[in-house]
């Protein structure tokens, strides 16, 4: 099932709600996938936070296939265009919603913490985000213990 979601998301083969899904979660999916690029290790409870995190965005409608495709896809956005491209297109895309920037800056934090351990690149993206997603030294720093209270119950 997996391989055939793959090869639809690849061939622009998906129906319109996964379509419509894939759209709305995607500039916040690519800013978890640099999130967990940034130190350039990639963990495997980094890569479920974001599986699970898109599923949850979504009510389940993207499948492990498609998600595989996206972070494909990201990877190789990274490679041609390199993380500064990727974070300013990124950020044009989500600056018409300030709640939006705050969610995929919320779930890039939390992809860093899912493996227990921030690296320094990690911890300059996070910084990194709050700037070009133009939020609050404080909001971000909220949002950051949020996340931390949260992980700590």
């Amino acid at each position: 099932m997996s391989s055939a979601y793959e090869t639809l998301a690849r061939q622009g083969l998906l129906s319109a709600e996964e379509t419509t899904a894939l759209e709305r979660v995607d500039p916040l999916a690519e800013t978890m996938y640099l999130m967990m690029a940034a130190d350039g290790k990639v963990h495997d409870s980094e890569k479920d936070a974001i599986r699970g995190a898109i599923r949850g965005l979504t009510g389940d409608v993207l499948r492990s296939g498609i998600i595989e495709s996206m972070l494909s896809n990201y990877a190789d956005k990274l490679t041609a265009q390199g993380r500064e491209n990727r974070l300013e297109e990124i950020a044009e895309r989500l600056s018409e919603s300030p709640l939006e920037a705050e969610t995929a800056f919320s779930l890039a934090a939390a992809v860093a913490l899912a493996d227990d351990d921030v690296a320094e690149a990690e911890n300059e993206l996070i910084n990194q985000l709050a700037d070009w997603f133009e939020i609050g030294k404080s909001r971000a720093e909220e949002i950051l213990d949020e996340l931390l209270e949260d992980r700590a119950q």
